[in-house]
């Protein structure tokens, strides 16, 4: 697959007991984009997320997923969770170190990573003692640093708890390692997914509606049909119409 995408996810399903929580989801991820997994609560963003990632479900993913590269999920791929936490007490350098493990020490690549998401100032605090949003951006960093050309960076709603200015600077470096390799995310916002990503997939109960370049995918009607509530096209931005909540 060197010649073809990084990531190619052919009707992948997900079940958990008679629940359906993917259905025949196919999905082609090149070198250079950046996708958006969007939808509502419980469409199965973070299901197909994982499912791409290579995370273990409770029940193990029907159809085929082929990844460029081989299936060296710690050299190949980086997974940010919702909501990461850290047992033991370490400081957000030590974190961030951790994504080194199966790449081999790199503190220059720590360095990096640090100022990205712009924690260098606090990289010697404990974690515990960080904010959420802080403790959000230390696991971004950590992915960053364990990421390599040609590999795949995975983020299940990152900027949750994040500060404007920092979401602003994390999407910058994203956009940039993009250019190694592909970032996929789930994101809430399709307004921020609209302004972040290059592709973006729809997902509506579990079945994937509509996937494809940004542009042609996040628009209004299309995602009125898929949220169950008119959304307004602001040009730049697209947002939920909240006279139609009234």
């Amino acid at each position: 697959m060197s010649a073809g995408p990084l990531i190619a996810a052919t009707t992948v399903g997900v079940r958990y007991g008679s629940v359906a929580a993917l259905i025949d989801a196919s999905i082609s991820i090149a070198r250079g984009e950046v996708w958006a997994i969007v939808g509502s609560n419980g469409s199965g963003k973070s299901t197909l997320l994982r499912a791409l990632a290579g995370i273990a479900h409770a029940a193990k993913p029907s159809g085929s997923i082929a990844y460029a590269g081989g299936a060296d999920l710690a050299r190949q791929r980086a997974f940010v969770p919702q909501r990461p936490e850290v047992a033991a007490p370490f400081t957000a350098r030590e974190v961030v170190r951790l994504g080194r493990y199966a790449q081999g020490p790199n503190e220059a690549a720590i360095d990096r990573a640090l100022e990205e998401v712009g924690l260098a100032h606090r990289a010697h605090r404990p974690f515990h003692e960080l904010s959420g949003g802080e403790r959000q951006r230390v696991a971004i960093a950590r992915a960053l640093a364990q990421m390599h050309s040609g590999g795949v960076l995975f983020l299940d709603e990152p900027f949750s708890g994040v500060d404007p200015a920092e979401v602003a600077r994390i999407a910058a470096a994203l956009r940039r390692r993009a250019g190694q390799g592909a970032i996929v995310l789930s994101l809430h916002d399709p307004g921020l997914a609209r302004a972040i990503a290059t592709h973006a997939a729809i997902l509506h109960a579990g079945r994937i509606v509509r996937a494809g370049p940004s542009h042609e995918v996040l628009r209004a009607d299309i995602l009125t049909e898929a949220y169950g509530h008119p959304m307004r096209d602001l040009g730049e931005w697209i947002a939920p119409d909240l006279e139609a909540g009234r």
